[in-house]
């Protein structure tokens, strides 16, 4: 039984040697050969606190949703913009749907429902990452033309005059 409790450094690609600084396991906290790195433990939450995180998290994320989906349908008054805020008002969707599934999380402590978290998060995320790619390189386009254009006008401006 013994054989279990004790470290197999057979198994590992480079076993520590006693020489070196090497972090040791016991009774489940780590100590390390140099005394000014030390790792500490870490509490486990009670459940009580763990709802009510969840429950924060949940508002913040309905919040942001409804925002998210009000200021796509404002940006959709426009023609041109209309292409900024269909994604916004998805991604808004998939943050309100989140957050539904987060609260019911809380009920049912089901692996499926935190599925259905983590896919409807995932969504949001990849959205919004996409529109912040598409807002940097319209962005540097948009230095771009500025610097070209103020150099034809210095050029310009050198040679009439």
């Amino acid at each position: 039984m013994d054989q279990y409790n004790e470290p197999d450094n057979a198994l590992q690609d480079n076993p520590p040697s006693a020489a070196t600084n090497t972090a040791v396991l016991n009774n489940n906290t780590y100590h390390h050969a140099r005394p000014d790195y030390q790792f500490q433990q870490q509490q486990i939450p009670q459940p009580g606190l763990h709802n009510s995180i969840i429950n924060s998290l949940s508002g913040w994320m309905k919040f942001l949703g409804i925002y998210t989906i009000v200021v796509g349908a404002l940006t959709c008054l426009g023609i041109i913009t209309a292409a900024i805020g269909i994604p916004l008002i998805f991604s808004g969707i998939s943050l309100t749907k989140a957050s539904k599934a987060i609260k019911e999380y809380i009920g049912f402590n089901s692996p499926n429902v935190l599925y259905n978290v983590f896919f409807y998060l995932n969504k949001y995320f990849k959205i919004q990452g996409i529109l912040v790619i598409v807002a940097l390189a319209l962005s540097v386009l948009y230095i771009i033309i500025i610097l070209v254009v103020l150099v034809l006008g210095a050029y310009n401006f050198m040679y009439n005059y």
